[in-house]
């Protein structure tokens, strides 16, 4: 359980789950983790996710937060680009890259941000003690397996199909039907795993399953819909 150890075994005073040192008495409730250790880390959301993001809560600095906040901005942009495919083709994009990467950086933060705060007021009012930067840093490495993606199978699409990556005329399935699908099977499977992620964080502070599988369906949701009204403006400004 995340909070077997918030109760202390002295005093019994109930801690917020990121103390290693009870508030009332001063004596250690569990192992100081002062930081995350990133490729440790990933290898544990791997194998076993829920140890992972309990490190992650205890974790005294959210260090590596920034970095994956741009990841994911840069997968954004990615998919943001491929659901443009249809309306701009290979050559309709008439913004720079950098403004293009600017503008999804924001909307990205903004999503983490404003879903984090969300799931404060919620675990606020459950009476869950836990930070903004818990929720934000436990949310941001639920999407290790959508930075997956781009690290592993963009690549690959790129030397696949090359500059056809984009195009709409023909499409890519056309060109290429059996790779693409399989690469866009990937694509969906890496997806899938981070929200299921999503869902697994949530059970484990919650402990309530339906309300962790809606939220991580409605994050999901709102999250490809931003990013599908998004290319109604960032590649054409």
């Amino acid at each position: 359980m995340l909070f077997e150890h918030s109760k202390c075994k002295k005093c019994n005073h109930l801690n917020p789950v990121y103390k290693s040192i009870c508030e009332e008495c001063k004596s250690y409730l569990r192992e100081r983790v002062v930081n995350i250790d990133l490729w440790n880390t990933i290898q544990l959301i791997i194998e076993e996710p829920s140890k992972a993001f309990r490190l992650i809560l205890f974790a005294e600095h959210k260090n590596f937060i920034l970095i994956l906040t741009f990841l994911i901005a840069v997968k954004n942009l990615i998919i943001a680009r491929f659901f443009s495919v249809p309306q701009l083709g290979l050559n309709g994009v008439s913004s720079s890259f950098m403004l293009s990467l600017g503008l999804i950086l924001i909307i990205t933060f903004l999503l983490l941000n404003i879903f984090s705060l969300v799931q404060k007021s919620v675990y606020k009012k459950q009476k869950f003690q836990l930070r903004f930067k818990d929720i934000y840093s436990t949310t941001s490495y639920s999407f290790v397996p959508y930075l997956f993606a781009l690290v592993f199978i963009f690549p690959v699409e790129l030397v696949v199909l090359g500059a056809d990556i984009f195009s709409n005329n023909p499409f890519p399935f056309q060109i290429k039907p059996l790779i693409t699908y399989i690469l866009i099977g990937f694509e969906f499977i890496c997806i899938l795993w981070s929200f299921y992620l999503i869902y697994r964080v949530n059970f484990i502070i919650t402990s309530a399953r339906l309300y962790s599988i809606l939220i991580s369906i409605a994050l999901g949701f709102i999250w490809f819909s931003v990013l599908l009204i998004s290319t109604k403006f960032i590649f054409i400004i």
